[in-house]
């Protein structure tokens, strides 16, 4: 509804497009670069289903025996907030494992992955023009491991429009130092 919306400010930009959802959820791509935390996030997948590690936790995360869906949740969980940040916090992310916290998150974002967003593939960056009016500001980390600098300069492409902000020293977590700078700045 872009009649409806007077400003918009992003951070992490994650379209939904096949490409990004294989890099941070399928084999051979994270797992170069965080390969202990790779280790952890497979390991609730039995061997033979790790080529389709969405598909497989979705079964695991939706067992209804706490048994299964908790300590995948768990795994999950982890596997996001240990590559969110360039300094992770260990803190934030004993957090995040805690088993309620860790079921709510991994099954709602697991449940949207494997269906796409029900969107059609490219369809967030094939609409973006619709955006065009509108003002405003896209902040990304440079080293954001869950939502790639790519995706955040495909929609800049989009959208030129709009205000481009790439933080050179950071990742995806919006509290980092530089993230939040820019955030504040753009609101």
């Amino acid at each position: 509804h872009p009649d409806r919306v007077t400003a918009l400010v992003l951070r992490g930009i994650f379209t939904l497009r096949t490409s990004e959802l294989a890099w941070m959820y399928e084999r051979g791509h994270l797992e170069h670069v965080y390969p202990d935390h790779w280790a952890a996030f497979v390991a609730p997948v039995d061997p033979a289903r790790r080529h389709e590690m969405q598909a497989a936790y979705h079964d695991l995360l939706f067992d209804p025996d706490p048994a299964v869906h908790v300590p995948a949740a768990r795994a999950w969980s982890e596997w996001e907030a240990r590559i969110i940040a360039v300094r992770p916090d260990e803190e934030e992310i004993s957090r995040t494992v805690e088993p309620r916290h860790a079921v709510a998150f991994a099954r709602i974002e697991n449940h949207y992955f494997v269906h796409g967003g029900w969107l059609e593939e490219g369809q967030l960056l094939r609409d973006a023009p619709r955006l065009r009016h509108i003002p405003g500001v896209i902040v990304q980390g440079r080293y954001d491991a869950c939502t790639p600098v790519r995706s955040a300069w495909d929609l800049h492409r989009a959208w030129p429009e709009a205000d481009w902000r790439l933080v050179p020293d950071a990742g995806h977590a919006w509290l980092e130092p530089g993230i939040l700078r820019e955030l504040r700045a753009a609101t």
